[in-house]
């Protein structure tokens, strides 16, 4: 059976947890959360929606709410950085959140040096609750990381932007047109002209496209049933989810299961 890792599970205060740990290995696991894990020392892999990268000193691990991985390791260090999206910059955080990219990063010995000590100075600055600087701490950490990575160009977020990481956070959810409208401070009507113009598919596309490629994900990497499958990315209607799972990708859920283990 997959992990799942929740904010009430991992984070103490629901807002950001940072640890320094030895890991010997996880299992296959997703979280509601975002994570960041640097690697002190150690050796094996890190294993990302299905691709595996080498984990060494210095490499630097992104994981959004979407992103299924494991680790496999003989014995490594590494500190870990959980936080909930609502508590950082939105520019930022959607810059990092790019699923198709995800990987891991080597950092220059300074920029790692770096990046450990302000995550240290924020575990101090989240457990004694002060939120102003955790944020300014958290900001910190993902603009450096932002500049060393160079993801994306710099800039406000868009509505359209703004609206796709809502969808990110809440696509298990019964999530409406209003809203991601509301959540960019925009009309419905206007959210989906623009949407449409911007993505070239409208919103409950774009949804249906995220809750697929994750029923993909959950059939390939955990032992969940096919019903509870469909449930647990955001369907409501088992029969419409096996029905357009077959249109989409030639094959029923059960089957494409079956490929893949294969």
């Amino acid at each position: 059976m997959i992990d799942r890792y929740t904010r009430l599970q991992k984070i103490k205060n629901g807002k950001i947890m940072v640890k320094e740990k030895n890991i010997v290995a996880y299992p296959t696991h997703w979280h509601e959360f975002y994570e960041i894990e640097l690697i002190i020392s150690g050796s094996g892999s890190y294993i990302i929606d299905g691709n595996e990268n080498p984990i060494a000193k210095n490499m630097l691990f992104f994981m959004t709410p979407v992103n299924f991985h494991r680790v496999v390791t003989d014995d490594s260090q590494v500190i870990t950085l959980m936080f909930m999206g609502e508590v950082c910059d939105k520019n930022m955080l959607f810059r990092l959140s790019s699923v198709s990219e995800a990987g891991g990063v080597c950092l220059a010995e300074r920029d790692a040096r770096y990046l450990e000590a302000v995550m240290h100075e924020l575990n101090v600055a989240s457990a004694e609750n002060d939120d102003e600087y955790s944020f300014h701490l958290l900001n910190s950490i993902l603009g450096k990381i932002c500049r060393l990575t160079d993801r994306h160009e710099r800039g406000h977020l868009s509505k359209v932007q703004t609206a796709m990481l809502y969808i990110q956070n809440n696509f298990r959810s019964d999530i409406s047109l209003r809203d991601i409208a509301d959540a960019a401070g925009v009309t419905p009507s206007y959210m989906s002209s623009i949407f449409l113009k911007d993505c070239g598919i409208n919103f409950k596309e774009y949804l249906s496209s995220i809750r697929y490629d994750y029923a993909k994900k959950m059939l390939e990497f955990s032992d969940m049933t096919v019903t509870d499958i469909c449930y647990e990315s955001g369907f409501n209607d088992y029969a419409n989810f096996e029905r357009n799972f077959r249109s989409r990708f030639a094959v029923s859920p059960r089957e494409y299961r079956k490929l893949q283990k294969n």
